[in-house]
């Protein structure tokens, strides 16, 4: 027979001393028979709070097992699908060049365009994932950059080229939250190993789209290229189906009880158990407010995290646009003839891949460094070691010197987008994260749309200025990462601004 619901109200009659008695009026009051409800019964009349646990506790109870690896594939092929349509970039200005003769401040623009979409979107979609939850900003996100990445193939000129690749970059902005319900899951023992691992879909999507350019742009086009880009986009919304809402998201916005059900599913696909009692948080706050990245706690991590993901964007970008453009650069050196139509060759397309592989390389240095010297520290090996091999760029040597150069950079470059998600996600409470996120990717979008005039202008006209600029900014950065104030390593998840406090 189902339970009778009831409202529990403290009795004015109990505390005479007589417990029997008191257990038999409330029995009696709510039609209750068990000896173990009167128990609770009476507890809760008089006062006695039943157990409960926090979200961070919850998901360190889980542990991790089946359901964080269901969740790594769904959220690691979310960012494959993203990094086609970045690395498409690379490989789809010089066609377009040759095709429409552009000038190269035209040809960068063409990828300015995109971060400028990213720029303007990437706080709206910050702000939607802690007002509205995770999953339903990825639905959106995924239908938006697949949606208008395949009208970008019917573009009949530049500016609907320029249009319609903006709005990409209007989607791409909502990329971020698929790592934010990642690290949301992830207990703190493993988070930033599993996280720095995540690295490997971004190096899986952008090498798949260079092959995949290699043998479709000389047989198909550049549009069908386009057409093939977008469609794992759509495939991904499929998956969403078996994303779970964040338990913390879900707790932070006052829905406990759908938070528990996420808990005890994931508990029970670990084999594992939750603490006893239901899910709590401890302070209501406002979710979503942009004045809590400017509180005493959070002023200057707040600047010092959009300074790094200005520079991250800027040198990742950099390199990804600068490796095509130097391989033209030699391929014209050799040939003596400088066109619009110098497209690149089946060894350029392998130099790409090779170099793509410095992202796979990377990740055990960094697995190794986060956890042995914290965030911080290891976040300025990268950022030195990326400026570094940037400077070493300009020196006359061979191209499988060159290469190696290059696939170092973009080792480097990787390891620092790692650091600066994972630090950024891990150093902000659940009621700001992805606005915290969502914010910094903003300014890392600057960096972003300011890097094609770098790695295509200025570079055509002086390969060493433009390694210059990108190195000073990578060590600058450097001890910038070395100077923030707080360090995550070991640290729980903070659920609101209050409890840090506390």
């Amino acid at each position: 027979m189902a339970k009778q619901r009831v409202k529990y109200s403290k009795l004015e009659s109990v505390g005479s001393g007589n417990v029997d008695d008191d257990l038999e009026t409330v029995s009696l009051m709510h039609g209750v028979s068990s000896d173990e409800d009167d128990v609770e019964l009476y507890k809760l009349a008089n006062g006695v709070r039943p157990p409960t646990f926090t979200a961070e506790e919850g998901v360190e109870a889980i542990g991790f097992g089946l359901f964080q690896v269901r969740l790594y594939i769904i959220c690691g092929l979310f960012t494959a699908a993203d990094s086609l349509e970045m690395m498409l970039l690379a490989v789809l200005s010089p066609v377009l060049r040759c095709e429409w003769q552009l000038e190269q401040f035209h040809v960068a623009f063409i990828t300015t365009v995109v971060f400028i979409g990213m720029c303007i979107m990437a706080p709206v979609w910050g702000f939607m994932g802690d007002k509205y939850g995770r999953q339903k900003t990825l639905y959106m996100v995924a239908l938006w950059i697949g949606y208008f990445g395949l009208l970008t193939s019917f573009s009949p000129s530049y500016t609907w080229v320029l249009i319609l690749r903006g709005l990409v970059g209007g989607g791409m902005a909502g990329s971020p939250q698929s790592f934010t319900l990642l690290t949301e899951y992830i207990p703190s023992k493993y988070r930033a190993k599993l996280l720095n691992v995540g690295a490997i879909s971004w190096a899986c999507g952008t090498m798949f789209e260079i092959v995949l350019a290699s043998i479709v742009l000389p047989s198909l086009g550049w549009r069908w290229l386009l057409v093939l880009s977008a469609i794992p986009s759509f495939l991904i919304v499929i998956l969403l189906k078996f994303l779970p809402e964040s338990a913390r998201y879900l707790v932070a916005a006052g829905r406990k009880d759908e938070a528990m059900k996420v808990l005890q599913k994931a508990a029970k696909m670990n084999r594992n158990s939750l603490p006893e009692g239901t899910v709590v948080n401890t302070h209501i706050t406002e979710r979503g407010n942009p004045r809590d990245l400017f509180s005493p706690m959070y002023l200057r991590t707040t600047l010092m995290v959009w300074i790094l993901w200005f520079g991250t964007a800027l040198s990742y970008y950099g390199m990804v646009l600068a490796s095509a453009e130097i391989l033209q650069l030699r391929n014209v050196e050799h040939s003596g003839e400088k066109c619009k139509c110098n497209l690149l060759k089946k060894d350029d397309y392998t130099s790409m891949i090779v170099s793509t592989l410095g992202e796979f390389i990377a990740l055990p240095l960094n697995i190794f460094l986060i956890d042995l010297v914290g965030r911080r520290w290891t976040g300025a090996v990268n950022l030195f070691g990326c400026g570094l091999f940037f400077i070493l760029l300009q020196l006359p040597v061979p191209q499988t010197v060159l290469t190696v150069f290059i696939f170092m950079v973009r080792g480097f470059s990787s390891g620092m987008f790692n650091f600066v998600y994972i630090y950024t996600s891990e150093v902000y409470p659940t009621t700001i994260r992805t606005l915290g996120i969502g914010t910094a990717s903003s300014w890392a979008r600057v960096g972003a749309m300011i890097t094609p005039f770098l790695a295509q202008v200025l570079l055509d006209a002086s390969l060493t200025a433009a390694v210059w600029v990108y190195g000073g900014i990578g060590i600058t950065c450097a001890i910038c990462a070395i100077c923030l104030p707080i360090e995550t390593k070991g640290r729980e998840l903070p659920q609101t601004i209050s409890l840090e406090d506390d």
